[in-house]
């Protein structure tokens, strides 16, 4: 343990001394002029840059990435910067702001001081001055981020039902779990794939008043349309060619426990009147039977899509919506939660570690850092299976730079890009978990980058996209489910 601290507080003077990877900031104004003096002395410090114009603009960008500091001008033509910072202090309570004052204006400036800013530039802007307050605002600020790092690597995770994660989003999650698992009461999550809607819905099992009776999850997007109603209703013997016996489906198997339907957007219209019915009245009928069936299962539904897009388009029934949705819950991406980051790579490490008999304790700080700051497309989904790539070709007592992915530790965000050709930042799509050659592609690649265009283009529609792909929609989901895609 000793050997390891040695080890990390170098890692932090080393981080110090010389950024491995390059600070970046944020520079928000709306004067054209402003902002291009801003990029090329920001720049000259060795930084990287992304700019936008308005307050529209901070909005995006702030939840796009984690950066180093932020110069933000205090009037916008769409916005108040006092009431941005206060925004940006939610999100992220350590970053330093700095704000840009015009002349006359410095009683706001003091305001925005005790808002939590961490200085303020009068205009016209001094170089040595804006020098000096960069580097001392970025400075302090990864010092107290690897700081923050190496006390979340010493500290044991902090786990809630199979779930890591002690961000503030998370822990106000667990209380909503804790919250509504001991009522009767739907609930439906949305989020990102990857980001572990299975998990909250057994969460909810477990901690309501039935947990030694079954949970039984059915991913809505894996059945095809004509063979999901036989799956949650069941049939009975003769209902159809082949039914040489009867058949309990899955509501009925769920009785006295939980249902859990993923994908739930992804059900037809015909079958969502009778999943109202069921919800409503507690009574079903089987494929082919007569006698209504009484069954007591708690309905815990999940989707990655806009249900309510999903009802605006028709493709979603509105009465069902408003009943699923009594108790809403929305999963944050990993990228909304970075902090989290590193408690998940260790958990995963140590876990990998000791299924496939390697020695790995922990990361280098370069190495989480970079995976701090990587966009994760594909959530805790994604980080898993890189953690798992690690473990598998890797060797040694702790995770070095140079063991990560080449995709992961040489990604950079896209380039600034205004109004009209410059200025407002965007960042680039990350790749997929794993990589081939250039100039060859291995068939797996092809085939998962194939996949993720067909998802894009039809807007995560599973069974458009398996339509046009010639696959069933089990094949394509299960491809999805092995890529870690995105719908």
């Amino acid at each position: 343990m000793l050997k390891y601290l040695e080890c990390a507080f170098e890692s932090v003077i080393k981080v110090l001394m010389v950024f491995v990877n390059k600070p970046t900031l944020l520079v928000i104004d709306d004067e054209s002029n402003l902002l291009r003096f801003f990029e090329y002395t920001i720049k000259n410090l060795g930084f990287e840059v992304v700019t936008g114009e308005s307050a529209a603009d901070f909005r995006r960008l702030i939840r796009q990435r984690e950066y180093d500091s932020v110069l933000l001008d205090l009037m916008l033509p769409d916005g108040n910067g006092l009431d941005l910072l206060e925004e940006a202090r939610q999100i992220y309570p350590e970053l330093p702001i700095i704000m840009i004052t015009a002349y006359g204006s410095i009683d706001r400036a003091v305001k925005a001081i005790k808002l939590g800013a961490y200085e303020f530039l009068p205009k016209p802007i001094d170089v040595e001055n804006l020098n000096t307050i960069i580097r001392n605002a970025v400075e302090q600020y990864q010092l107290r981020r690897e700081v923050r790092t190496l006390r979340r690597q010493l500290e044991p995770p902090r786990e809630f039902q199979g779930m890591v994660g002690s961000s503030q989003v998370m822990l106000d999650m667990y209380s909503m779990i804790e919250t509504v698992a001991p009522t009767s009461a739907t609930v439906l999550i949305t989020g990102e794939s990857g980001t572990g809607k299975e998990l909250v819905a057994r969460a909810i099992h477990d901690l309501s008043g039935r947990p030694a009776e079954r949970f039984i999850a059915i991913n809505c997007a894996a059945i095809p349309h004509d063979l999901l109603e036989n799956e949650l209703f069941g049939h009975e013997k003769g209902s159809f060619t082949g039914a040489s016996g009867r058949y309990a489906g899955c509501f009925e198997r769920a009785h006295k426990g939980t249902l859990f339907l993923d994908e739930i957007c992804e059900m037809d219209l015909g079958l969502q009147a009778k999943l109202l019915r069921l919800i409503q009245e507690k009574v079903f009928y089987r494929v082919g039977g007569t006698e209504p069936i009484r069954v007591d299962v708690r309905t815990v539904t999940a989707t990655n899509q806009d249900p309510e897009a999903a009802v605006r388009e028709n493709r979603f029934r509105e009465d069902l919506y408003y009943r699923l949705n009594v108790v809403p819950m929305r999963l944050p991406a990993l990228r909304e939660r970075r902090e989290d980051i590193s408690p998940i790579a260790n958990k995963y490490l140590i876990e990998f570690s000791q299924n496939y008999g390697r020695k790995f304790q922990g990361f280098d700080l370069e190495a989480l850092a970079v995976l701090e700051s990587y966009p994760w497309r594909g959530n805790v989904r994604e980080l898993r299976n890189v953690i798992e790539q690690i473990v598998v070709f890797g060797e040694g007592e702790r995770v070095t730079l140079g063991m990560l992915p080449a995709q992961v530790r040489d990604f950079k965000p896209g380039p600034t890009a205004q109004r009209g050709g410059e200025g407002v930042g965007t960042e680039e799509t990350a790749p997929g978990p794993f990589t081939g050659p250039a100039s060859i592609q291995p068939f797996w690649q092809v085939e998962r980058d194939q996949i993720q265009r067909a998802l894009d283009t039809c807007g995560g529609n599973v069974q458009e996209v398996a339509r046009r792909l010639e696959l069933s929609p089990a094949t394509l989901y299960r491809k999805i489910e092995k890529y870690g895609l995105v719908k």
